[in-house]
């Protein structure tokens, strides 16, 4: 076992099949969290998110855009971590409270397994 457990309710926004079915199998059943919704767009995150009350929230970005979709999503849902992807799956970002927006340099499973549960792994700098 590795660290704690979150125990909890996690969301994928944009995220494609295939990499659905592999954060699953590396996020999701390590920390025993349980998927309870995908979104296909953005259209209805704000209305939606606060209800489902979410511990993680995982983001794919599309092609052109930025990363900050991760910190409107933190301000719907701020006692969740929100992890976003880059399309090209050069880079993660992990935005949680009270900390902002990190920049994750191991995004392997066992880096991002212990950002999520901070069990000693090596963080990456915050950006500003």
């Amino acid at each position: 076992m590795r660290g704690t457990r979150l125990k909890g309710r996690a969301i994928f926004v944009t995220i494609l099949p295939l990499l659905a079915d592999i954060i699953v199998k590396v996020v999701c059943e390590e920390l025993d969290l349980e998927l309870i919704a995908e979104f296909h767009d953005h259209d209805t995150l704000a209305e939606q998110l606060p209800a489902l009350a979410p511990d993680l929230v995982v983001i794919g970005l599309r092609p052109g855009e930025a990363d900050q979709i991760g910190a409107f999503t933190l301000g719907l849902v701020p006692a969740a971590k929100v992890l976003v992807l880059s399309d090209d799956g050069r880079y993660a970002c992990c935005y949680e409270m009270p900390k902002g927006r990190t920049v994750l340099a191991d995004f392997s499973p066992d880096g991002l397994l212990g950002h999520l549960t901070h069990t000693g792994q090596r963080q990456p700098p915050s950006c500003s």
